[in-house]
């Protein structure tokens, strides 16, 4: 199988570093945006329940993050990123088994 790259983690790796307050909002944004592309490779790269449990991680910091630093605005964009993150365990548990 070939080695997926995953821009995700970077992506999510700036946004937990960013002490910006105004650059903050556009590296969360960005993150979810890159978790989000990684899901709709799912189907023709799949990756390893590893990577599955990473991503699951990154967007619950993610989603503490914006509670933490009360970023209001980016209700909307976590609403976005919740739903392909159901739509992706629903179907690894339908086809792998995994409980989450």
């Amino acid at each position: 199988m070939r080695r997926v790259p995953h821009s995700w983690r970077e992506a999510y790796e700036l946004a937990l570093i960013e002490s910006d307050p105004n650059k903050l909002i556009g590296r969360i944004e960005y993150a979810l945006n890159a978790l989000e592309r990684r899901y709709s490779q799912w189907g023709t790269h799949p990756g390893t329940p590893a990577e599955l449990a990473a991503i699951q991680k990154s967007i619950s910091a993610l989603e503490r993050l914006m509670k933490q630093k009360q970023l209001g605005r980016l209700g909307a964009v976590l609403s976005i990123a919740k739903g392909p993150r159901r739509q992706l365990e629903s179907q690894l548990h339908s086809s792998s088994g995994l409980w989450f």
